[in-house]
């Protein structure tokens, strides 16, 4: 098995089945695009390859945050399915996790859907009490209420 950078436009097309088995919203002919616009913000695409096939994917970005400090952030991990059980996503965390060290980051953080729970959990992750959320920026709840001023 072997690792590497997914930077061609040809490789990251190529990607884009394994990345739609994680992400439905992912279109073919948007796919490149969306990369190359992460890109711009330090997100990067990195692959575990037995031989020529793409067996595992990931989307990293490395960041700084207040409650986090310095950290790599994966944005994505995914296995093809015919693939999933044969160690290929931990493998792949494995290296970059190496590969970040290398460069003077410590911690790996990540949001994950429940049902993979488990899988981090056995290879060492700890899950935090916070759960990530989201809204929709034009929900009316977030609306702001016009308050009175009272002239005096």
């Amino acid at each position: 098995m072997n690792f590497r950078e997914i930077t061609s436009d040809a490789d990251i097309q190529a990607a884009v089945p394994l990345m739609s088995s994680l992400r439905d919203r992912i279109r073919e002919e948007t796919f490149l695009s969306e990369v190359r616009r992460q890109q711009i913000e330090g997100y990067r695409l990195y692959g575990a390859f037995e031989g020529d096939r793409l067996v595992s994917l990931a989307g990293v970005r490395r960041t700084h945050t207040l409650a986090r400090g310095e950290h790599l952030f994966v944005d994505d991990l995914v296995t093809s399915a015919e693939d999933r059980g044969k160690g290929y996503g931990q493998a792949l965390l494995a290296w970059l996790a190496e590969e970040s060290a290398r460069q003077g980051v410590a911690r790996i953080h990540l949001d994950s859907r429940s049902t993979a729970r488990g899988f981090y959990e056995k290879i060492g992750f700890a899950f935090a009490t916070s759960l990530p959320c989201s809204i929709d920026a034009d929900n009316p709840a977030l609306r702001r209420r016009n308050e009175k001023t009272s002239a005096g």
